[in-house]
């Protein structure tokens, strides 16, 4: 089965799943790791270890970090030997519910792409339009 991953420094990860389950509902495929939320969550390491432990086998995971070059990226980087896992960095509620969505059909090339589209048009400089400013309406 293929399974996502959402992990992230302080709470950002479980916030993102609660928020995605508004959209799509409760989904078990869904799992977190926090880091740096208590004094047990100050090791990644520790963290990334404990939740291989309890992967089963055959399992696959697309795993989506809140930030490239951050230490819980960094600390799955040093696993992407894994011919297991997928790791994509900067994570966003649009990649998070896309990478759901398509879960169960998603290869590497489509999940190449899905990066690709979502990090060019995911996030936009919202203004009044040229228009609007003149007329002061919208």
């Amino acid at each position: 089965m293929r399974k996502l991953l959402l992990a992230s420094h302080g709470p950002l990860a479980r916030a993102m799943r609660e928020t995605v389950q508004m959209f799509c509902g409760e989904d078990s495929r869904i799992n977190v790791l926090c880091a740096y939320v208590d004094s047990e969550s100050m090791d990644v390491e520790a963290l990334i270890d404990c939740w291989e432990e309890g992967r089963e086998d055959g399992d696959e995971w697309v795993i989506v970090t809140d930030i490239y070059g951050g230490s819980v990226n960094n600390a799955f980087m040093s696993r992407l030997g894994d011919q297991s896992i997928r790791l994509v960095a900067g994570m966003s509620l649009p990649l998070v519910l896309e990478v759901l969505v398509s879960l169960d059909s998603l290869d590497d090339k489509g999940l190449e792409d899905l990066v690709d589209r979502i990090g060019k048009s995911g996030t936009k400089l919202c203004v009044v339009p040229k228009e609007a400013e003149a007329d002061d309406e919208f």
